[in-house]
């Protein structure tokens, strides 16, 4: 990286950090040899003025699903397991279910059809029994009709029983034994327990009050239950951009790495783009392959992302969720590949400008009010007392911005924001009103 890279990354995620009051994060930018560079932002925990470092533990949430693939695919190295293995022989949840048997591969790239489901939140004290009656009573709304793509958290949970089955120890202790220690993660665990470190974040949720302290108050086990540093994602992505070795030692074959890195499911279908491998997320940046995941579990979040052509890798870890994250992970990848970050990821004003659209307008004697909230996956919903929209971004670069909703029926919809998003221009094929920001 050029001498100026790492001030200018530093100033996307402050920026971010405190745009979005986001009280700590830490990062890590990584190549195949080291740290390139590293640094906290903000505070583990506002009440003791505690400062974010790479070292602090943040829960990082379904970061875990790639060292819950690592670990199983080392079983499938050693000839322990094979892909295509039945679940049914190893565990016996979902061992009846419609369509031909759910394979280990399937699980690892959420391809069994199973649809998404909420087990990562059961309560600590929930036991298995309740666990496996909640995905079995799921089973017949499994699809067998069509290539699916369906993110499921209890096939993650199915795969640690998988491998406890396997191997004989429970989860936690042979991703200590087999993963964390070959990688140096001395401090990295799996579930709640792991943030007593003294060097733990203090979780915070979002309220109509503001941010709250917060405890992660369940356990996620292998779909969602990763505390670790950035230091230690980092250690995780060099072991990907080195082939599976780490330290001199190998964890994983380079076969299987390629393996895990690769199109395994689309995620949207047509998108050729979008796909998810073997407990990774596929996408793509500067016309490469990335290869990352994001997670979140209440009170905190991570995401790591790698180009593997590039020989380059980022982790980000903070401790409250609800904010836009990969935009500003993936920009921060960008400035270290040395590119223009707005340029490789539009996303990013994308997010600018709803931050700035966002509010309340009213037309003329208050006759109309429109809400303009944050959507889901870079969109706005506009409410009015008489319909309600999600509109997608269609000219966000600058001023105006322009986002816009098309039924494919004749009822079109534009929405202009204009004088620093004072001015709302809202127009259909019928009319075109004009309202003022009122907050």
């Amino acid at each position: 990286m050029s001498d100026s890279v790492p001030a200018d990354i530093d100033a996307l995620v402050t920026d971010w950090r405190e745009r979005h009051d986001v009280p700590g994060v830490s990062l890590a930018v990584v190549d195949a040899d080291g740290v390139v560079h590293e640094r906290g932002y903000g505070v583990r925990d506002r009440e003791m003025s505690a400062p974010a470092t790479p070292d602090t533990l943040f829960p990082v949430g379904s970061v875990a699903k790639p060292v819950t693939a690592v670990a199983v695919l080392q079983l499938v190295d050693r000839g322990d397991l094979a892909l295509d293995d039945p679940v049914r022989e190893y565990v016996d949840p979902l061992s009846d279910v419609p369509g031909d048997p759910i394979t280990v591969g399937e699980l690892l790239s959420h391809t069994s059809g199973m649809p998404r489901d909420f087990v990562a939140q059961f309560e600590a004290d929930e036991t298995d029994e309740d666990r496996w009656s909640y995905i079995d009573g799921a089973a017949d709304q499994r699809l067998t009709d069509r290539p699916r793509y369906m993110y499921s958290n209890s096939g993650y949970f199915l795969l640690a029983e998988i491998l406890e089955a396997v191997d004989g120890r429970p989860y936690d202790r042979y991703v200590a034994e087999e993963v964390f220690d070959p990688l140096g993660l001395e401090r990295a665990g799996v579930g709640p327990d792991a943030l007593g470190d003294p060097d733990a974040a203090t979780g915070y949720r979002r309220t109509d009050d503001g941010l709250e302290p917060a405890e992660v108050d369940h356990g996620a086990g292998a779909s969602g239950g990763l505390v670790a540093s950035v230091r230690h994602l980092g250690a995780l992505l060099r072991c990907v951009l080195n082939d599976g070795r780490h330290g001199g030692e190998r964890l994983l074959s380079s076969a299987l790495v390629d393996a895990m890195c690769r199109r395994q499911s689309p995620t949207l279908p047509g998108d050729e783009t979008k796909a998810y491998g073997y407990g990774w997320e596929l996408d793509a940046l500067l016309g490469e392959r990335l290869v990352g995941h994001r997670g979140g579990i209440g009170v905190g979040g991570g995401y790591i992302g790698l180009l593997r052509e590039r020989g380059l890798g980022v982790a980000l870890a903070y401790n409250t969720v609800g904010q836009p994250t990969v935009p500003y992970g993936q920009g921060a990848l960008a400035l270290a590949a040395g590119a223009d970050p707005r340029e490789a990821v539009p996303l990013l004003d994308v997010n600018d400008a709803i931050e700035a659209v966002t509010g309340t307008y009213t037309a003329y004697r208050d006759a109309v009010t429109v809400s303009v909230e944050r959507g889901p996956a870079g969109t706005v919903d506009v409410s009015l007392p008489f319909t309600s929209f999600t509109a997608t971004p269609e000219a966000v670069e600058t001023e105006p911005y322009v986002f816009s909703f098309r039924t494919g029926g004749g009822v079109d919809w534009r929405a202009e924001f204009r004088d620093g998003a004072t001015d709302l221009v809202l127009s259909t094929g019928k009319w075109t009103m004009r309202l003022g920001r009122e907050d």
